[in-house]
């Protein structure tokens, strides 16, 4: 029995180890198993063919972020997530890339990773450039519920309707759920973003980094309603074209009134067709 408390002891430790520095953890704290997407809705089977959840754990399954498939060998997902797995210089040997199913913890195909592409400016302080790469060590093997999604390198605009999806929360300070959850939010004009963000952020007790519009996207969808920490990592996908244009980077947790900021993927053109394997 002692032995057992031991054991639970070490992996809570553990786990403590991965979250971030203390004044920017609460913006994206991907690592909590108990937040995730508020006010979202069930995702069907195979609609996100996409996603891959990024777990660590070689008995039980833990959640630490999303991700997306670029192609049969690259998986992109935000640089704060890859800094949660890495330490002493490599990934964690339990970092797994799972694809094909809606639920995190159960069903799929599991994929290991031989190493990572971490943007070389990416700032943690202020959670900027905050794009990587998990490269697989086998090729993923498509099917018609996993499939790569394409990225859009056009400067996407205000009013844009996309589609996010994660794991979680069915709503604030509700139940975890074990299946992919989706909200279709709307951009929003990046000036609006800025002054929103520098507005809203302090008066709920936060003291959120500039939002730098050129290389973030923002998002709303409604009070209620929004990403929250653990869904770093994942897709913004335009609905229209059916194509990426954003990576959940981090937001004042959670839907509560104010916008929520993804990763620009235009603005890493040339950073990806370098590094995409």
């Amino acid at each position: 029995m002692a032995t057992k408390a031991l054991v639970v002891f070490l992996a809570f430790l553990v786990g403590s180890l991965a979250v971030p520095a203390p004044d920017q953890s609460v913006l994206f704290e991907h690592v909590d198993i108990n937040a995730r997407i508020v006010g979202g809705s069930p995702a069907a089977q195979g609609s996100v063919p996409y996603m891959v959840a990024l777990t660590q754990g070689t008995v039980v399954r833990s959640l630490v972020c999303g991700g997306s498939i670029l192609t049969p060998r690259t998986v992109l997902t935000a640089a704060h997530c890859i800094a949660a797995v890495f330490s002493w210089g490599s990934l964690s040997s339990s970092l797994r890339g799972v694809v094909g199913t809606n639920s995190f913890g159960s069903g799929g195909t599991q994929y290991a990773f031989a190493r990572n592409v971490t943007h070389a400016n990416y700032v943690s302080q202020t959670i900027k450039n905050d794009i990587g790469l998990l490269i697989t060590t086998t090729d993923i093997e498509y099917s018609e519920v996993v499939q790569p999604i394409k990225q859009a390198f056009d400067f996407a605009p205000a009013g844009v309707v996309s589609r996010a999806a994660g794991w979680g929360r069915i709503a604030a300070g509700g139940a975890i759920s074990q299946n992919l959850l989706e909200l279709h939010p709307e951009t929003i004009d990046g000036d609006v973003c800025v002054t929103q963000v520098a507005t809203i952020g302090p008066s709920l007790g936060f003291r959120p980094p500039p939002v730098e519009p050129h290389i973030e996207i923002c998002t709303f969808h409604s009070a209620g309603r929004g990403m929250c920490n653990g869904d770093s990592g994942s897709a913004l996908v335009r609905v229209d074209r059916g194509e990426q244009i954003g990576i959940v980077s981090w937001g004042i947790p959670c839907a509560r009134g104010a916008p929520d900021m993804f990763v620009r993927v235009s603005a890493y053109e040339s950073w990806l067709e370098q590094n995409t394997v």
